[in-house]
């Protein structure tokens, strides 16, 4: 918990404020308690989104879907003021993990805990669903754990049935994380309705079960591919469990059952669990009560009037790792130790560090980033099978991230000279350097997470919102972010310097991958619906638009120059001079076997004047997929019949030296010759 700064007011609507809990990138959220003692999260919004009329509009509505939703297993908004001079919102807390970090941190839980958890999410489906809406977005995360039973949170990109885009129109191509996404979601010819939230409620019963969806884990175009072609994988579910979550998982919503009958089918309505060991397993129950017990003396600590009365009964429930603000729109979700609650963050001033204009990513590390790292380079919790890598810009630094956290590679000395530890969601966490090497970021489900190398400090922009894609721009002064869904703005742009939201870029619903143009005036982007973006940086207008873009990983998209651009296609990709939309170059395998194999990745290396391209097969049995390269400059072929074959996630060295990648085997990290495709090292 941090002091509220000389800025911040002393008391929002009837709530005296005693702390803050965390800023982002819509605004400040408190800790304020009100006449009787009880505690709750305010949230103030923005001076700048304050004056913005349509801003305004789209709050007040989205707090009456947050009001008409509430029950034993949603949050509560508690109080509001959406036409004050400074609009805010008050929530109760949930004190305990999502779902997914409880799985994570304790492991699957058994077959009664699932079962009753499945209940009150599905009494919760039942009632959204009898207002009119849909949630969108149902997924572990989404689903936080505390004593008393589940709690959905985040309708950040709920839709009332009747004011839902129609089929067709922008916004009904994508909704919701694509693990636990229904067949329709991403069907541009009928958008998710009631059964798309079923659906999603199966793939959550899976993976409280197993630790795993149903459709396994790899590349969100893999897992997407499963989802509308193969049948989940139920061998390690239940048998009186199976049945249900099989109807579920119907590939047709008209064939699925709807949250009434789901609810029935477990066992009919349950009322809210007196402790935590009523219905969780010894260690989830004691992960929940050890983190309540713990949060209470935190606030105690503060000295808030009736604190020890105020945190009884239904105060929500915080995580050991979390504290999830239940707001709408995604309007906040902070980490216990971003907002100070749990052991504190440390004082900015005995972190600080002089700022270097470069710095050397083997060198200037924090002490906690080396004495982490392992004694073999080891990519974090490479047994999962997806992880994601992006060379420093001196070309010396491997970065290597997974679920487990980040790990930092010199690849030539086949060394782990630094690792962050931390929690990144799967189809998440893809790392880029900062221009000068001295950040490391990544996008995630809860926003753009970066970390000075050298002092440690750790920063959340767009804190609590799902980010798909970031870049920094050249000159690294700014940060940008691409929204992976649930808000108005496509492309959000910070300052890095001081943290500010300098500007935002209207457009498709969801961006998965980003570039910007070396000069900063130009934006590329593409969502998960393979169209693809271009937006001009000063007017903030769309300037070009394409489609057919296949789903690739955050950086599949290239401004190669201020004028030109690398879009992929669904044989290989397309260069195209935006000033002169004429002038194009192919790099397609005119051979391809367009009824079985995909495009699955594009990369661009200016040094070596080089395009590469993977093609896996839709079956995805890799051994059989390939990659090509192309000189950029002429569009000549170069790729050679003895070329070392397929490589997975591939990151293109800065200087054009080697590609690095996970071979077909999926077994280790190969490093090949970025000209002729020879393996020259493996780690």
């Amino acid at each position: 918990m941090q002091q509220p700064a000389p800025h911040d007011p002393r008391e929002i609507g009837p709530y005296r404020v005693i702390a803050l809990l965390g800023s982002g990138g819509m605004g400040r959220v408190h800790l304020g308690v009100d006449a009787d003692g009880r505690p709750a999260a305010v949230k103030v919004v923005r001076a700048e989104y304050a004056y913005d009329p349509g801003f305004r509009e789209r709050f007040a509505r989205e707090l009456e879907l947050a009001r008409r939703v509430h029950g034993n297993y949603t949050p509560r908004v508690l109080a509001a003021d959406t036409s004050g001079q400074t609009p805010w919102l008050a929530t109760e807390y949930v004190m305990g993990p999502s779902l997914q970090d409880l799985v994570h941190d304790t492991g699957p839980l058994p077959e009664q805990s699932v079962r009753f958890m499945a209940r009150g999410i599905a009494q919760a489906l039942e009632r959204v669903h009898a207002t009119g809406l849909v949630h969108r977005d149902l997924k572990p995360g989404n689903v936080m754990v505390a004593a008393e039973g589940p709690q959905v949170i985040d309708f950040g990109i709920a839709h009332a049935m009747g004011d839902s885009p129609e089929a067709g129109e922008e916004g009904a191509r994508f909704a919701g994380t694509p693990a636990f996404m229904s067949p329709e979601s991403v069907d541009s010819e009928r958008g998710p309705g009631p059964a798309a939230d079923v659906f999603a409620l199966g793939g959550i019963m899976v993976y409280a079960l197993t630790g795993q969806g149903p459709f396994g884990d790899g590349h969100p175009s893999t897992v997407l591919y499963r989802i509308a072609n193969l049948d989940p994988d139920l061998a390690r579910v239940p048998p009186s469990l199976r049945g249900v979550i099989a109807a579920c998982l119907e590939k047709d919503p008209a064939s699925r059952p709807n949250a009434a009958q789901v609810l029935h089918a477990l066992g009919g309505p349950v009322a809210p669990a007196p402790t935590s060991a009523a219905w969780l397993s010894p260690n989830a129950a004691a992960r929940i009560d050890g983190v309540a017990h713990e949060y209470r003396s935190a606030v105690a600590a503060q000295g808030a009037p009736g604190a020890k009365g105020g945190l009884g009964g239904r105060l929500l429930i915080a995580g050991a790792a979390t504290v999830a603000l239940a707001m709408v729109a995604g309007l906040g979700a902070w980490t216990a130790d971003q907002a100070g609650l749990i052991g504190g963050s440390p004082d900015p001033e005995e972190q600080e560090v002089a700022q270097r204009e470069t710095c050397d990513a083997t060198e200037h590390l924090a002490p906690e980033f080396t004495e982490a790292a392992k004694e073999e380079p080891t990519a974090p919790n490479d047994d999962e099978g997806v992880f994601y890598t992006e060379f420093s810009g001196d070309g010396e630094v491997l970065a290597v991230a997974g679920t487990g956290g980040l790990a930092l590679w010199s690849w030539r000395e086949d060394t782990e000279v630094a690792r962050i530890e931390t929690r990144i969601p799967m189809l998440y966490g893809h790392p880029s350097f900062s221009p000068n090497d001295c950040l490391l970021a990544y996008a995630s489900e809860d926003g753009a997470h970066v970390y000075d190398l050298e002092s440690g400090e750790h920063t959340v922009y767009s804190e609590g919102f799902d980010v798909g894609s970031i870049d920094f721009t050249d000159d690294g002064s700014s940060l940008v972010i691409g929204a992976g869904g649930g808000t108005d703005s496509a492309v959000l742009i910070y300052d890095l310097e001081t943290d500010e939201l300098i500007d935002t870029l209207a457009g498709p619903y969801s961006v998965r991958a980003i570039d910007v143009s070396p000069d900063g005036t130009r934006v590329i982007g593409q969502d998960y619906g393979e169209q693809l973006y271009v937006w001009d940086v000063e007017s903030g207008e769309i300037v070009a638009e394409g489609a057919d873009s296949p789903l690739l990983n955050p950086h599949g998209v290239s401004m190669v120059d201020d004028s030109d651009i690398l879009r992929p296609l669904v044989d290989g990709a397309r260069r195209v001079d935006l000033d002169d939309t004429s002038d194009t170059t192919d790099f397609v395998d005119e051979d391809m076997d367009a009824e079985n194999f995909e495009v699955h990745d594009v990369q661009y290396s200016v040094e070596a004047d080089r395009v590469y391209i993977t093609y896996v097969p839709k079956d995805y049995e890799f051994e059989n997929a390939y990659m090509k390269v192309w000189e950029y400059s002429t569009g000549e072929d170069l790729t050679v019949d003895e070329n070392e074959g397929y490589l997975h996630e591939i990151a293109v060295h800065p200087e054009g030296e080697v590609i690095a990648g996970v071979p077909a085997h999926g077994s280790g990290m190969w490093f090949v010759d970025a000209a002729e495709l020879r393996l020259v090292e493996q780690m």
